[in-house]
């Protein structure tokens, strides 16, 4: 008798396993699927922002559009946004990207991938970064762009004044062609 209870409770123990890994392999899958329909959802999301960008550039003749005042970070995390810029001159124009952090009393500006460090007016350091194409760009009249910038925030607590520049590029030198401020709050 005491074998034949064994071999019940061997069956009932192999029939528990299977069942757990059928659930298992089930919930797998699930999550695996949800897990890609966030990937094209992203995807998607990233291209409204990018035509919410360009029809804002197109309506409103502005130079310069970037679509955050405000953005809340934890310190040190990357954030992907988006800038749109438009030519609004009757001829060919070589604009650049630069960006700026306000660090103390005045604006310094940042180097695109590079970890640069800064002191707030307190005498507080930290350290910001901010990936884009610095390169100069060649825009006939009247078209846009969209770029593509990844920040990196500061790995200190608080709230940061950052300014992205549009400069035009002419053989004189380089002069602001427009030009936008925006908060990084940190927690």
């Amino acid at each position: 008798m005491n074998n034949r209870g064994s071999l019940e409770l061997s069956i009932q123990t192999i029939i528990i396993v299977v069942i757990a890994f059928v659930v298992l392999g089930l919930g797998l899958g699930f999550v695996r699927e949800q897990f890609a329909g966030i990937g094209s959802t992203t995807t998607a999301v990233q291209e409204q922002i990018s035509q919410q960008i360009l029809d804002d550039l197109r309506t409103g003749n502005k130079k310069l559009s970037f679509p955050a005042t405000e953005l809340r970070l934890e310190t040190g995390s990357d954030d992907v946004q988006a800038i749109g810029i438009k030519n609004t001159a009757d001829s060919e124009l070589v604009l650049k990207v630069a960006f700026q952090i306000k660090a103390g009393d005045q604006f310094e500006s940042i180097e695109s991938e590079s970890d640069e460090s800064f002191t707030t007016k307190g005498g507080v350091p930290f350290s910001t970064k901010v990936i884009w194409d610095n390169s100069e760009l060649s825009f006939s009249p009247g078209e846009t762009r969209v770029i593509p910038v990844t920040i990196t925030a500061p790995d200190k607590t608080g709230t940061y004044l950052y300014k992205v520049l549009v400069m035009k590029v002419e053989a004189s030198g380089e002069t602001v062609f427009d030009e936008r401020t925006f908060f990084i709050k940190t927690s």
